[in-house]
């Protein structure tokens, strides 16, 4: 089951874009996981960048649910 607003999953390529355009710089790579710092410095995730593989709906959640205290409410989704 989907988490609720994710019907397909996304990419990582899509992922890194929409925190980028977001103000999202990343710090750091060990091996294929990136780790993205929000512009305030205060909220960070680590996105999983696996070629060829989409990131499952639960994990964009908690992408999501990370970044939410620095980005707002459904920012992945691009509502507020």
């Amino acid at each position: 089951m989907n988490a609720p607003g994710y019907s397909e999953p996304m990419t990582p390529r899509e992922v890194v874009r929409r925190l980028t355009a977001l103000g999202c710089t990343k710090v750091r790579q060990k091996g294929s996981h990136a780790t993205y710092m929000a512009p305030d410095g205060k909220c960070w995730t680590t996105v999983a960048i696996h070629e060829g593989r989409d990131i499952p709906a639960g994990t964009l959640r908690a992408i999501e649910r990370e970044l939410e205290p620095c980005l707002g409410r459904k920012w992945l989704l691009g509502t507020k």
